[in-house]
């Protein structure tokens, strides 16, 4: 079972796809859900970012005066045209929207508190109310109408989705001068401007998320900087990002045992790709940790049925159990467990100590 916060974050990520993604390159969670739109993201504010000053960088690259210019680097193709459509036909001041946040967050990132998700939603919420102008008693009724009633997940992405027609139809239009006829699609988003403004939102927020954690400003156990791969946090004391030691390089090991067989139906399928996380759904504990380890062994390999103790008793898996028990400890508890990046694949795991375990089942 997911966490709230990573299912949130799964929700807004999808949502943004279906606003700004290429439809032609579209990618679903489940065909790789960091999508190019995380990885835009991610490599222009680590190529940006000054290691040594981690917080003037962040600043400086989502700078009101400068953020045209950095949203055109991300690349993303229909930012643009969402932002067009929020000022010119709802009449939104986005760039004020954006220089709030940003004021915001500058106050946020020169506190004493730090930064996590829950804090970056609180700076979006706040600037959103700010900027949702008295609608008609129509409008008004209808977003009410729209607060009252629980969403699903389903029914957001089909919005953002339908959103995304008009932003097109909207593109296609030349209204400069002139309103769309009242028989237009565009009416039907007519009275949707608290809708426009919450999606701008969510789009802005979820940018100063992926961003803030590309660099290092996030905490450690914030889910966004766990699904970037990023577990380093930020260093408040010193605002600057904290001097990480190295993670230790697991040795590639080959095994000489011939006592089991791979099994014929694995697959070596590498993990832990740049900005997609090796994750596992499991508790967050060291027995849980030993269980999937030994669920591991028996994907791998054949004929370890009834030898579970040996396999966790052997030294190799209890210094890799201790070893993903210590890089998931600020999240102890949770219903995932994220693997150290020098991990790579199951079978690299297992090779650390199959040769153990064929020695201990001749005794």
């Amino acid at each position: 079972m997911r966490s709230n916060s990573e299912i949130s974050f799964y929700v807004d990520t999808m949502i943004v796809e279906a606003l700004l993604s290429n439809p032609e390159l579209h990618k679903t969670a489940d065909s790789g859900f960091f999508s190019s739109l995380v990885s835009s993201v991610q490599n222009y504010v680590t190529n940006q970012i000054d290691p040594s000053d981690a917080v003037g960088s962040i600043l400086e690259i989502l700078a009101p005066g400068v953020i045209s210019v950095t949203f055109s680097a991300f690349g993303f193709p229909l930012l643009g045209t969402l932002i067009g459509f929020a000022i010119r036909f709802f009449n939104i001041d986005v760039k004020g929207m954006w220089s709030s946040m940003w004021q915001k967050l500058k106050q946020l990132l020169g506190g004493s508190q730090q930064i996590s998700s829950s804090e970056i939603d609180r700076i979006v919420n706040t600037v959103v109310d700010e900027h949702n102008v008295p609608a008609t008693p129509e409008e008004a009724a209808n977003a009410q109408r729209i607060i009252d009633q629980k969403k699903t997940s389903s029914q957001q992405l089909r919005e953002a989705k339908l959103f995304k027609l008009a932003m097109i139809e909207f593109s296609n239009q030349n209204v400069k001068n002139a309103a769309p006829s009242a028989q237009s699609f565009m009416d039907l988003f007519s009275a949707r401007k608290p809708k426009a403004t919450g999606f701008l939102g969510k789009v802005f927020g979820w940018i100063l998320k992926v961003a803030l954690a590309s660099a290092g400003l996030m905490l450690a156990s914030d889910v966004v900087s766990k699904f970037l791969g990023r577990p380093g946090g930020f260093d408040k004391q010193k605002g600057k990002l904290p001097t990480q030691t190295p993670a230790p390089a697991a040795p590639v090991h080959i095994p000489t045992q011939t006592k089991f067989k791979v099994s014929p139906g694995y697959s070596d399928a590498h993990k832990n790709a740049p900005g997609n996380p090796w994750v596992e759904t499991i508790q967050n504990n060291k027995s849980s940790i030993e269980n999937m380890l030994v669920g591991f062994a028996k994907q791998v390999y054949q004929g370890l049925d009834g030898l579970e103790s040996i396999i966790i008793g052997t030294p190799g898996a209890q210094v890799i159990a201790d070893r993903i028990a210590f890089y998931n400890h600020t999240s102890e508890g949770d219903n995932l467990v994220y693997l150290p990046t020098y991990f790579t694949s199951k079978k690299q795991i297992v090779d650390m100590f199959i040769d153990d375990v064929a020695e201990r089942a001749k005794q």
